[in-house]
């Protein structure tokens, strides 16, 4: 089938949400940080901050090595606060609290946003072309949060159909989340194809449901065991998809 549309991871695809420089593990504890001063000025009493922040990196690392054992329900940041908040010794948060600290912890990493090189300029560019274009992303957030990142950098505007985790209930690499992706752009598996930054949760999924696998190569990366993992495609910058795309129109 002839290429007709791209789906887009976003953290790590279109926009940065590690800090220039900074890691995953330093991006979680600026949230993380926010989210335990706020708890300190509220009067809470806290652990020491570098191991609660060290508990944090911890459950964080838990949350995404272990997503397809989770309920997909509570993969969402107001149920992670809690549950972050709740390792820090604060017993039965209220749902207004936990609200509160997820705003904080959101906002905290939003400051150091930014769009990928080329990011505005590749999607205008596939859009003008006349292809389908949409994103599907993991995330604990909730998408709205994204948008707001999105519109920040004029990418909503070229993305037709969006998917957040979070909202849909539905995690790469399942195969159904994809399916929603390729439902919500009128396209079969075979007429499109993903881009993302993950070996496994982007390229794997996506050609486990039947679309083709696109990577944006990282200096790491990670795969659980026993599963091997050949792109369709290697790029190493957003505008290079540009040339790659050519043969499969």
């Amino acid at each position: 089938m002839a290429l007709r549309g791209v789906l887009f991871d976003m953290g790590g695809t279109l926009l940065h949400y590690t800090p220039p420089g900074e890691t995953w593990e330093e991006m979680e504890k600026v949230g993380a940080r926010a989210v335990y001063r706020h708890l300190y000025q509220l009067g809470y009493t806290l652990p020491p901050e570098d191991d609660a922040l060290a508990t944090a990196w911890d459950h964080a690392l838990m949350l995404w090595g272990s997503l397809d054992r989770q309920d997909v329900k509570e993969l969402k940041t107001d149920r992670q606060m809690a549950l972050v908040a709740e390792k820090w010794g604060v017993r039965a948060p209220t749902a207004e609290l936990v609200d509160e600290l997820a705003g904080v912890y959101m906002a905290a990493i939003q400051s150091t946003v930014r769009p990928l090189d080329g990011a505005e300029a590749t999607l205008r560019a596939l859009r003008d072309s006349g292809l389908r274009v949409g994103l599907i992303s993991n995330t604990h957030w909730p998408g709205e949060a994204h948008v707001y990142d999105l519109d920040r950098f004029g990418l909503t505007t070229y993305l037709e159909h969006l998917v957040f985790s979070s909202d849909a209930e539905a995690w790469k690499p399942a195969r159904d989340v994809f399916e929603m992706g390729l439902q919500g752009l009128g396209l079969e598996a075979g007429e499109a194809i993903y881009v993302g930054d993950s070996l496994y949760f982007d390229v794997w999924g996506a050609q486990q449901a039947g679309l083709r696998g696109v990577w944006i190569e990282q200096p790491h990366h990670w795969l659980p065991d026993g599963i091997t993992v050949e792109p369709d495609a290697t790029i190493t910058t957003l505008p290079d998809l540009l040339d790659v795309i050519q043969p499969w129109r």
